[in-house]
């Protein structure tokens, strides 16, 4: 926890930062127009403040808000307060500005990486807060949700937990946040977005289904870094073969490949490619097909474009799962590549870096009180993270021993997810897919999810735009990638249908 004097040394910076913002001297020392804008209001009861934010595009005037939002269930049973982080802009005239609501995975995460770290008009710098020139706020409004038992949102009971901290009742808690806030805002009628990360694309596939069978169009969702989820895939093998791409840019990367790999990386990447689906896709199919002298050659390959020792590749099975790479790799120098980034070892990123930043933004900048004061304590902050992931239901879908075991060897959640994506797709024909992959990221793989998206009917599979991007699991951690992501995002809010209405 951040010491109280500390706080309040802090306090006058944040004042300014948030509420001095708000006007912007011009040529004529005057506040621009766009500052003097009317703004959107918070929920009733929220706390707000004005700001404003340097875009590419000029200054653009915002109000930040802070709040909870009660869930309940169709009798009217307390299920949970969720809170959320709202940031408004004004709407030029006769414009439905779109609402983006955004939230990062888990099970079990609250929205600091998406928020603080990529999306949010303040990212962290190091360890401090600073502009986000680069945020798609310029392009829609974003709501940032805390699910159930991360940040400042709590269940309502032990009863409500068992049923949010699972996959279905986690996306009809949503699902009733979303409805509520457009209600309490009046914005039934702007375009919705909805963007989750990791284990929040099925959130965000599974809300965007609930979402169209309940009459609320959603006009796009974007799935980062958790693929696309289509319920048990149909040709495993294939999957499997074309995570070939991502390990060798990592071997690349890490200086394991081959000199001839090494000469044009571009070239052999493409050649992985060709690899994966010609040689070790078969392979995987049917390795009992394969005779001696076959064999051989897939694993001659597989330790040239991965970087490995024909000895740390099964030759019976001829597969090597996510887990069996990383740790295979490095293991000369006794090392393990990162889950996140395979192009990292050792400990992963310090999830508290600028946690004292973002708690006094909340504290003292909107004022949301803390314990001492009868409020929240942030969870994984000043408050003691929660078990909901240990706790997580994964219910969409039977646990099999062959999903279990696919689960423990790196291969993603305990049971596969339903078909949320392609049913959405089919019942809201202007609803498009956003998908960002890290290629460096294990969990999982660009080439994959480029054939998982031409695997959808051809009118479905025009309305998914992939982005690889050489970065990981949170590409927007590299700051290479980082600004390239925001426009994209940015570009995908832009293409609503109200479009015509916009810049």
């Amino acid at each position: 926890m951040i010491p109280r004097q500390t706080r309040l040394a802090l306090a006058p910076l944040l004042a300014a930062l948030a509420l001095g913002g708000c006007q912007h001297a011009g040529p004529s020392g005057k506040g621009d127009s766009i500052a003097q804008a009317p703004l959107p209001q918070c929920d009733e009861g929220a706390k707000g403040v004005r700001a404003s934010l340097s875009t590419p595009q000029g200054p653009l005037a915002y109000r930040a808000c802070g709040g909870w939002l009660e869930v309940e269930a169709d009798d009217g049973t307390a299920l949970a307060r969720l809170f959320h982080t709202d940031y408004l802009a004004a709407a030029r005239a006769g414009e439905k500005r779109p609402v983006a609501f955004v939230w990062n995975g888990g099970p079990g995460a609250d929205s600091r990486l998406l928020q603080f770290h990529a999306l949010g008009p303040r990212t962290l710098d190091g360890a401090s807060l600073a502009d986000n020139r680069e945020s798609p706020l310029a392009a829609a409004d974003l709501v940032f949700l805390d699910p159930a038992g991360t940040g400042f949102s709590r269940v309502s009971s032990e009863v409500a937990a068992k049923r949010l901290y699972a996959t279905t009742g986690d996306i009809d808690a949503t699902v009733r946040f979303i409805r509520d806030w457009l209600a309490a805002h009046g914005r039934e009628g702007a375009p919705v977005y909805l963007v989750g990360e990791s284990f929040g694309t099925w959130r965000a596939s599974g809300v965007a289904e609930a979402l169209i069978d309940a009459g609320q169009p959603v006009a796009g969702i974007a799935l980062i870094s958790g693929g696309i989820p289509m319920g048990e895939e149909r040709d495993r093998s294939l999957m499997r073969a074309l995570s070939l791409p991502n390990r060798t840019a990592t071997a690349l990367a890490l200086g394991k490949a081959d000199a001839a790999l090494a000469a044009d990386p571009e070239a052999a990447l493409a050649a992985s490619e060709r690899f994966a689906r010609e040689i070790w896709y078969p392979a995987l199919r049917d390795p009992a097909a394969l005779d001696d002298a076959a064999r051989a050659r897939v694993v001659a390959g597989l330790a040239r474009f991965m970087g490995l020792a024909p000895a740390q590749i099964d030759a019976e099975t001829l597969w090597v799962s996510p887990r069996a790479f990383r740790q295979a790799l490095l293991a000369d120098k006794g090392l393990t590549l990162g889950i996140f980034d395979m192009r990292r070892t050792g400990e992963e990123e310090d999830e508290a870096l600028g946690s004292d930043a973002i708690l006094a933004w909340y504290r003292d900048g909107l004022g949301i009180a803390g314990e001492a004061a009868g409020g929240e304590a942030y969870a994984g902050i000043d408050g003691a993270k929660l078990p909901v992931g240990s706790a997580w239901q994964y219910d969409q879908s039977p646990i099999t021993k062959e999903s279990l075991a696919r689960a423990m060897a790196g291969e993603g959640p305990p049971s596969a997810s339903q078909p949320w994506v392609a049913r959405a797709l089919e019942k809201d024909p202007a609803m498009r897919v956003f998908v960002a992959i890290g290629l460096y990221d294990s969990l999982n793989g660009c080439a994959a999810n480029r054939e998982a998206a031409a695997d959808f009917p051809p009118a479905q599979a025009r309305r998914i735009a992939m982005h690889c991007y050489r970065g990981g699991h949170m590409m927007y951690e590299d700051p290479a990638q980082a600004e390239q992501f925001a426009k994209d995002v940015s570009s995908f809010f832009r293409n609503s249908p109200d479009a015509a209405n916009r810049e």
